[in-house]
């Protein structure tokens, strides 16, 4: 069964080895929009980089596909840090097997649902770009979506 699971522990060396042996799109890095990076396995220094960035995240949510699965992890991975409040938690790492609306708009889905509720206290999540494109999806209606166009970040609430 896939579903999200927070990186820590035995999973770090997993997640890090995986990483090595398959290309992903850096579509978010260190909270920046970088939507036109390419596909590429990256370097052991840059997978270091990004296993950091998700070891020292608030919320290191990784894809996984279980224990009986052949392929560890799935296709998309968010790391959140929060904000001054503590009441939004911001995406800084977002990791995508392919560049296309449906794992984005999944792993946007998935990082809500897990984060914002009761329990995990966060009220909203930001995404440094413009997603208002999915207001219009089925799975976004019950969502509310702020876009601020000159900061270019899209709230989630």
């Amino acid at each position: 069964m896939i579903g999200p699971i927070f990186l820590r522990g035995e999973l770090i060396e997993g997640f890090r080895e995986h990483l090595l042996n398959v290309p992903y799109y850096q579509v978010i890095h260190q909270g920046i929009s970088c939507v036109d990076n390419e596909m590429k396995k990256v370097s052991t220094d840059k997978v270091n980089e990004i296993i950091n960035r998700f070891a020292h995240a608030r919320f290191p949510i990784v894809c996984s596909a279980g224990s009986k699965s052949t392929i560890p992890f799935w296709d998309y991975h968010l790391a959140l840090q929060y904000d001054e409040d503590k009441r939004t938690a911001i995406i800084c790492e977002l990791l995508m097997r392919e560049p296309n609306q449906d794992h984005c708009r999944k792993a946007l889905l998935m990082a809500y649902y897990v984060l914002v509720n009761p329990k995990m206290g966060v009220e909203r999540i930001q995404a440094p770009m413009n997603l208002s494109h999915l207001a219009d999806c089925k799975e976004f209606e019950a969502i509310r979506m702020e876009f601020i166009p000159h900061q270019n970040i899209t709230y989630l609430s």
